[in-house]
């Protein structure tokens, strides 16, 4: 029986990458667009387990620019694309979110499994209403590990209160998917709402309506 439905957050709740942040993060920084769609990622691991900040990450993105400037100003401009960066993730799937809140009213559980930097969080994670409102966030930064390492969906399945074939998570990378089957996750590549339905509903054909799921849920 299907009793929780989770969803990755980049490109899944919100909408598509703003991808032209890299040009606005050429202008403030004097480096090519192309640079910033390679050096951006080198550390995101660190950025997103909470072991860096953003502007630390920048920090050595520009060092890695060869960016020679006062330690003022290197701060400032950091401080400049890290919110550059999270401001390109911030426009919201309100379908998405509909649906969601529609499935949790249903009583199913509803949970996130994001790779989610603290920046992000304090800067803007007040505007995303699943944040408040899922039942089981589990964000990297807070957990201290990212998808796909195994730990982070067995710290899912754990709050959750969830057996892995109770459980259909969405997200838009197949690696982060396939990790998560390996975790008996029932689990698809997300690439679009209406098609996320055609597998939700696709998971619960011929199981039993979850119940009322309040002694599922946890804070």
């Amino acid at each position: 029986m299907i009793k929780a439905l989770v969803l990755d957050f980049g490109n899944v709740i919100s909408e598509p990458h703003d991808d032209t942040v890299y040009g606005r993060m050429a202008e403030r920084s004097g480096l090519p667009p192309d640079f910033f769609q390679t050096a951006c990622w080198k550390y995101r691991d660190e950025f997103d387990g909470g072991k860096i900040s953003g502007k630390e990450m920048y920090r050595r993105v520009l060092a890695d620019g060869k960016v020679s400037l006062s330690e003022t100003e290197l701060d400032r401009i950091a401080g400049e694309l890290i919110t550059e960066d999270i401001g390109s993730w911030t426009r919201i799937n309100q379908g998405v979110t509909d649906w969601a809140l529609d499935l949790q009213r249903q009583g199913y559980v509803l949970g996130i499994l994001s790779n989610m930097p603290q920046d992000f969080l304090d800067m803007a994670g007040h505007a995303v209403e699943l944040f408040s409102k899922a039942d089981v966030p589990v964000f990297s930064c807070h957990v201290g590990t990212i998808k796909p390492r195994p730990e982070i969906y067995r710290i899912l399945l754990d709050r959750l209160g969830c057996e892995g074939p109770e459980v259909v998570f969405f997200d838009d990378l197949e690696a982060n998917v396939a990790a998560a089957r390996d975790q008996g996750i029932l689990s698809y590549v997300f690439a679009g709402l209406e098609g996320a339905k055609r597998d939700w509903a696709a998971a619960v054909a011929g199981s039993e309506p979850a119940p009322a799921a309040e002694s599922l849920r946890r804070a």
